[in-house]
């Protein structure tokens, strides 16, 4: 078999079978079809993927982060394992290539630099090239932090996804393919209402002008416009992920302010966020101001003693 045929062959049958186990397909095949068209163009008649292979690609590639080379290499190994148990005899990068990659912390953002972000956000103006763009941005970026959702949540909700009657989101296939419900509030339901009434009929509930899903990185590129809009200074690297961050850890803060049991409401939390371990919602805590983390509301030796180290996920 030659790198053409593993190519067109073998990839898609391990995307397909990463697709059964619940991973994302593109995701998948983000980094591994430019490496085996990059290998089917330098070693056409090679039948077996192999360290020199690895290593010439991961040399003159660029990868942004030494994140998402990690990840880049990730999807070789596990691709080549893939190979391998179907009876192929593929290099598999072993842990020399593993990257020390720093743990992101989210940005937490003060609340004068809330308001002078979203008032930049507010501030878009109408562009003739992205048709309602100046409508879609506010919404968009208030239901990921008032709704505490993942960045690409939002951009797959369809329109009956949306019920402006109750105010419920059914957000569909998220992380691990499962499925969840939240509830917005009520203003940011009378926000949805009108928005829905100015965009009018679609399939998605934001929806690109040529009747697509819109991608993340003009979601992203979004974020990064109004944040150079808005004037303000960075004291570390916002993302629109910071979002959801910061709808937990405000979250939490309000409920210790408002004297709740932090302990008992947690698991909603958890719920609501559509977190796999309950381990991952316990890390905002380790985010709130020391004065709020202290409080009597979270007992850390209970904690401690059930969940030993609590676990960060970036994308929580």
């Amino acid at each position: 078999m030659s790198m053409k045929e593993i190519l067109s062959v073998d990839l898609p049958r391990f995307i397909q079978a990463r697709k059964a186990l619940g991973y994302e397909a593109d995701n998948s095949s983000f980094y591994l079809k430019p490496f085996l068209e990059y290998c089917s163009e330098r070693y056409p008649l090679a039948d077996a993927i192999t360290r020199v292979m690895v290593d010439k690609w991961l040399l003159q590639r660029s990868f942004r982060t030494n994140a998402t080379k990690s990840h880049a290499i990730c999807d070789l190994r596990a691709f080549t394992r893939f190979q391998n148990a179907i009876g192929k005899h593929d290099y598999i990068p072993d842990e020399e290539y593993s990257i020390r990659v720093e743990r992101y912390r989210p940005y937490i953002f003060t609340d004068e630099e809330l308001q002078t972000f979203f008032h930049a956000i507010d501030s878009v103006p109408a562009n003739f090239e992205a048709p309602n763009k100046e409508l879609i941005v506010p919404v968009l970026f208030r239901m990921m932090f008032c709704c505490g959702m993942r960045p690409s949540e939002p951009l797959h909700l369809k329109r009956d996804d949306v019920d402006l009657a109750s105010g419920d989101i059914f957000v569909r296939e998220s992380k691990r393919k499962k499925d969840r419900h939240i509830t917005m509030s009520d203003d940011l339901l009378h926000l949805c209402r009108k928005y829905d009434s100015l965009i009018g009929a679609r399939d998605w509930f934001f929806q690109k002008w040529d009747g697509g899903l819109l991608p993340t990185y003009w979601m992203t590129n979004q974020f990064r416009i109004c944040w150079r809009n808005s004037g303000l200074l960075k004291r570390g690297n916002p993302r629109p992920y910071d979002l959801r961050h910061n709808f937990a850890t405000r979250t939490l803060m309000r409920w210790v302010d408002e004297g709740k049991d932090v302990m008992a409401l947690l698991p909603y939390l958890s719920v609501y966020m559509g977190h796999k371990h309950f381990t991952h919602t316990l890390y905002y805590i380790h985010l709130l101001p020391e004065r709020l983390r202290s409080t009597a509301g979270i007992e850390w030796e209970k904690l401690n003693s059930i969940y030993g180290e609590v676990e960060t996920d970036e994308d929580n």
